[in-house]
């Protein structure tokens, strides 16, 4: 998808978006419970819209508008897990005049034996940005394996498309999804919208430096 918005917006380049998250990412946990019942979760990720000609790209959203996130509390009631961190990752999105949306971060842990796949993309490469826009942040997954060590668990780097992985109770999924880039300079971007975007916790104080925007320790410009 990414692809074909570039070589499209080559033609016309005032109606290019940034780039994003290029595939749709997807979560699987499944096994049997202690019961023997089966269960399987099947999960859409989230993360950063592309930066657009007409505004800034959503954060921790979804490209096509008609999907929509399950509540945490309908997952944690009908699957054997705990959802310990579910939001938005500050300065994931690509600076821009218009921002690249904000990447989602969530925290799966485990309360079962099971096995869990997931498919990703941008694990590599960042989401670009055009027309002197910034890139976002590339996703990231890593399985900390609480199970074997409380104390000082051992942190296993996942690739962006893998299978079948054996996980146990106290196992927890560090899921951390691309942020996405930027649309034109930075620099002109309005600088009370950055610092503004600072006390929504969007834009962090070393994040609002690439807009050209320095904040003292109350949020104001300097």
């Amino acid at each position: 998808m990414d692809g074909l918005s570039g070589l499209l917006g080559q033609r016309a380049p005032e109606f290019m978006t940034a780039a994003g998250f290029s595939d749709s990412p997807y979560f699987m946990y499944s096994g049997y419970r202690e019961n023997g019942e089966w269960f399987q979760l099947y999960w859409i990720g989230f993360g950063g819209i592309p930066a657009r000609p007409i505004g800034d790209g959503p954060d921790g959203h979804y490209l096509w508008p008609a999907m929509k996130a399950i509540p945490n509390e309908f997952l944690e009631q009908y699957y054997p897990l705990h959802i310990e961190e579910s939001k938005t990752v500050a300065y994931s999105g690509g600076a821009g005049f218009n921002r690249g949306g904000n990447a989602h971060r969530i925290f799966w842990r485990f309360l079962e034996l099971g096995t869990i796949s997931i498919i990703d993309d941008r694990w590599l490469s960042k989401p670009w940005g055009i027309l002197g826009g910034e890139p976002g942040t590339r996703s990231k997954k890593t399985l900390v394996r609480y199970s074997e060590n409380q104390d000082d668990p051992r942190r296993e780097a996942l690739g962006s498309k893998q299978d079948h992985i054996t996980v146990v109770e106290g196992d927890v999924l560090e899921w951390v999804a691309w942020g996405s880039g930027g649309w034109r300079n930075p620099c002109q971007r309005d600088p009370e919208l950055v610092a503004l975007e600072f006390r929504c916790r969007l834009v962090s104080i070393e994040g609002a430096r690439r807009y050209g925007v320095v904040l003292r320790s109350d949020a104001t410009i300097d």
